[in-house]
């Protein structure tokens, strides 16, 4: 399957590379956090296109993140006190 720049998809194949060396249940939300601040950093920064690709690209690694965190760290059910 071909993944497309800039999409939803494409973001969170970025932040699993970013953080594949350590298990991601280990580092915790900050260090996906740190690496979404690093990706989006460069799409203001570095990327250079027009404005409304730059904004669908940055919501789009914003849903990426919400995407992994909940696939990691969501809390069964059965388990909420």
């Amino acid at each position: 399957m071909t993944v497309l720049f800039g999409t939803v998809e494409y973001f969170e194949r970025e932040l699993l590379e970013y953080t594949a060396v350590i298990s991601l249940k280990e580092m915790g939300k900050d260090y996906i956090s740190a690496a979404y601040s690093r990706l989006e950093d460069e799409l203001l920064n570095d990327f250079i296109c027009d404005d409304k690709v730059k904004v669908e690209c940055l919501r789009n690694l914003s849903v990426a993140k919400d995407r992994l965190e909940d696939k990691i760290f969501e809390t069964p059910i059965g388990k909420i006190v």
